[in-house]
C-alpha cells in the first residue's frame, strides 16, 4: 500500500490507494539451437561424427599444416635487416652508376672482347666503392644461404653464441677463399699472360658481382617461403651452374686464343677452379661436426 496525498478537503487529510503491480519484462529466451545438431556418443559428453561427415572433411584440399618458422625471432629480424640494408645500398649504387655498371655487366658476357678493352679508362670512386660492395653483398647472400641449408642440420639446437660464430665463420671463410682466388689470379698474370690474368681477374670478380644481383630473390624466397624451399634450391644451383660454366668458357678461350696445350687448362682448371670448393665442401662438413659436438 502507499500512501498519497489528496488534494480533496475531508475529514481525513490522506488516504489509501491500491499498488498497482509493475510487471517487469523477463529477459530475451537467448536459443543456441538444439543440442543434437553435433552428434554426440552414447555417454553424451564428446562429439561424434558419423561417416558422411568425415568423407566430406577428406573431400577437402589438403595444405601444409602447423609450419613452424624456420628459424628463431632474431635471426629472422637479422637476416630482414640485411636484405634491406644489402637493397638500399645496391639502389643507391646502381642512382649514381647505373650506366657504368650496366657496360661492365654487359662486357662480362661479350666473349669476342677482353675486359679491358670495353672498361673505360677512368674509374670513380662511387663505382670502385661499388664493386667492392656488390662483391661483399654476393659474399654475404651465400653466407645467407649456407647458413639457412645447415639450420637443420645442427645450427638450430645449438647456443645463440654458437649460431652467431657460425654464420660469422661463414662469412669469413668464403671470403677469403673468393679473394685468395683473385690474389692468385694475379699472381700468376706476374710470369703468365700478364694481359690476359689481369683481365681474366677483373671478369672473374665482375661475375661474382652479377651472381650476387642473380640470386638475391631467390635466397630471399629461400629464407622466408618454406613450402617451396626445394624449388628455389634447385634454381640457386642451376643458376651457380650456369655462371661456373661461363666462366669456364672464358678460361678455355684464353688458353685456346694463346695455344696453350689444353692438358695445361685440365691441370689450371682443377687447381684453381675445382680444388677451391673441394675445400669448401670440407669446410661445410667441419661445421657441421662441431656443431654436433657442441649439441651432444
Amino acid at each position: 500500500m502507499i500512501l498519497l496525498s489528496d488534494t480533496i478537503c475531508d475529514t481525513l487529510p490522506f488516504y489509501l490507494k491500491g499498488e498497482v503491480e509493475q510487471t517487469v519484462p523477463e529477459s530475451w529466451q537467448m536459443s543456441f539451437g538444439q543440442y543434437d545438431f553435433f552428434p554426440t556418443d552414447s555417454n553424451h559428453l564428446f562429439f561424434h561424427f558419423d561417416e558422411g561427415t568425415a568423407f566430406s572433411m577428406q573431400l577437402l584440399p589438403s595444405g601444409t599444416i602447423g609450419i613452424p618458422l624456420p628459424f628463431s625471432p632474431w635471426i629472422h629480424s637479422l637476416f630482414f635487416l640485411l636484405f634491406l640494408f644489402s637493397f638500399l645500398l645496391f639502389a643507391f649504387i646502381f642512382r649514381w652508376e647505373g650506366t657504368n655498371l650496366r657496360a661492365n655487366f654487359k662486357a662480362a658476357f661479350s666473349f669476342g672482347k677482353s675486359a679491358i678493352s670495353v672498361r673505360k679508362s677512368q674509374v670513380t670512386k662511387v663505382e670502385a666503392w661499388g664493386e667492392f660492395y656488390l662483391l661483399l653483398q654476393t659474399i654475404l647472400i651465400f653466407s645467407i644461404l649456407i647458413f639457412s641449408w645447415l639450420w637443420s642440420d645442427g645450427f638450430s639446437l645449438s647456443t645463440m653464441e654458437v649460431q652467431i660464430i657460425g654464420f660469422i665463420g661463414i662469412f669469413l671463410f668464403l671470403a677469403l677463399l673468393i679473394y685468395l682466388k683473385i690474389a692468385g689470379y694475379q699472381l700468376i698474370g706476374t710470369f703468365f699472360l700478364q694481359n690476359e690474368m689481369k683481365s681474366w681477374s677483373t671478369y672473374y670478380s665482375r661475375m661474382m658481382e652479377i651472381l650476387g644481383v642473380l640470386i638475391f630473390l631467390p635466397v630471399l624466397f629461400y629464407v622466408y617461403l618454406v613450402e617451396t624451399r626445394t624449388i628455389k634450391l634447385i634454381l640457386l644451383v642451376v643458376l651457380f651452374f650456369i655462371s661456373r660454366m661461363i666462366i669456364y668458357i672464358k678460361l678455355l678461350n684464353i688458353f685456346v686464343k694463346n695455344k696453350i696445350n689444353p692438358f695445361y687448362f685440365f691441370v689450371y682448371l682443377c687447381g684453381t677452379e675445382i680444388a677451391p670448393y673441394i675445400l669448401l665442401y670440407k669446410g661445410v662438413l667441419l661445421a657441421i661436426t662441431i656443431a654436433g659436438d657442441n649439441i651432444i
